[in-house]
């Protein structure tokens, strides 16, 4: 660099130190108005009834490798939209936080009911059905193919995690209060 180029180089540096150095000495009462009020803003975002919440969430079965279920969602706090339990686990929480929840199968998707299940003729399945399939019906009730023999299938209509343990993994994106 020249001489010349750090002449100017030099004078933009002292410049701007001027420019920090009086707006500090001016602005310095306004200062921590701003910090407090956006100490606020953060206070504001926490997880209160009523917040409409967007949360990112994975739900694992533990000790299971093949069932895990991952999506955002919305929800507004306090309206049971998501299960109670999860609800009462979020409240003060911020949009960046996380936490993990372990849910018994009564807080989850309920326990296995066996009375949910149907045994009906093998005929009326799709082709090539198998077992562990999972079959929506005319009135878009999903059922696993629980077991096939010859002549006949048993449809599951338990959701395929009931009865099962969960952990869920949320991480909180958004909160808009009330």
């Amino acid at each position: 660099m020249t001489r010349q180029g750090l002449t100017k180089m030099s004078f933009i540096v002292l410049s701007f130190t001027c420019m920090v150095l009086v707006g500090k000495s001016s602005l310095g009462a306004q200062t921590p108005q701003i910090a407090d009020s956006r100490l606020q803003m953060v206070d504001s975002a926490h997880i209160v009834e009523g917040s409409k919440v967007t949360l990112q969430y994975v739900a694992r079965v533990p000790g299971s490798t093949g069932i895990d279920y991952s999506n955002i969602s919305e929800f507004i706090q306090g309206r049971h939209e998501i299960f109670p339990a999860l609800e009462r686990e979020v409240v003060g929480m911020r949009p960046g936080e996380e936490k993990s929840v372990r849910l018994s199968p009564e807080e989850g998707f309920g326990p296995h009911d066996d009375e949910k299940k149907l045994n009906i003729p093998k005929t009326l399945l799709p082709i090539g059905a198998k077992k562990g399939d999972i079959l929506q019906n005319d009135v878009g009730d999903l059922a696993t193919v629980a077991d096939l023999s010859d002549t006949n299938a048993i449809l599951d209509y338990n959701h395929p995690l009931a009865g099962k343990p969960l952990v869920v993994e949320v991480k909180i994106l958004k909160v808009e209060n009330p």
